[in-house]
């Protein structure tokens, strides 16, 4: 018996081989269409069309799920959130138990980024260190979320603009440990004549 798709037939004797020869192989285009259809059909739902494989005597298509990519972690806002402002002296807080210019920013599953603006307009010393809060991240100040690797971006307070972005730093920052009054903002990188600077922390997929 010679199976051509839905249709079943004996070869009969006398019978015309080329026929059925040529109704065999139609039956196999018409398989391989339905493979076809197939994919196109997984393409357009963001599937991914892989190599069909050999399920017995059957070409079965092999369809690999839709792939998805993290989002990346957005904390703070160019003139809002977390911001430091300077006194009226042109000083940031620094470390001062209840100043205005340390905080403690928590960030999608289990980011952490604790630090505190220090220096003056005068002699140009301002910097950002780490901040040791009490607490569990008291000696680990800086954790990224699982998978994602983690800048600081200022932004002046006032018009948006950045004025400074970190680059993605290594984890710990110092590449020993997180500790409270690490600098990763030096006085030579921090922006001078800024007085209310707004951070933006920015996680991306690792």
């Amino acid at each position: 018996m010679i199976e051509n798709g839905d249709v079943a037939m004996d070869p009969i004797e006398g019978s015309d081989k080329g026929t059925i020869e040529r109704r065999t192989a139609h039956g196999l285009s018409g398989r391989r269409a339905a493979i076809k259809k197939l994919a196109l059909g997984a393409g357009a739902a963001g599937a991914v069309w892989a190599a069909p494989a050999i399920n017995g005597t059957s070409v079965v298509p092999a369809v690999a799920g839709a792939q998805t990519t993290l989002p990346p972690i957005i904390e703070g806002t160019p003139t809002s959130g977390l911001c430091a402002e300077k006194d009226g002296i042109g000083c940031y807080s620094g470390a001062l138990i209840g100043g205005n210019d340390r905080f403690q920013a928590t960030f999608g599953s289990g980011g952490v980024w604790n630090f505190f603006f220090q220096g003056c307009s005068t002699g140009d010393s301002e910097s950002v260190a780490l901040d040791g809060i009490p607490g569990p991240n008291f000696t680990n100040a800086y954790e990224p979320p699982p998978g994602y690797k983690c800048k600081m971006i200022l932004h002046n307070g006032n018009s948006g603009d950045q004025i400074y972005d970190t680059g993605y730093v290594s984890n710990p920052i110092n590449g020993i440990a997180d500790t409270g009054g690490v600098v990763f903002i030096g006085t030579a990188d921090f922006p001078n004549g800024q007085d209310k600077v707004c951070v933006v922390i920015r996680c991306d997929p690792v």
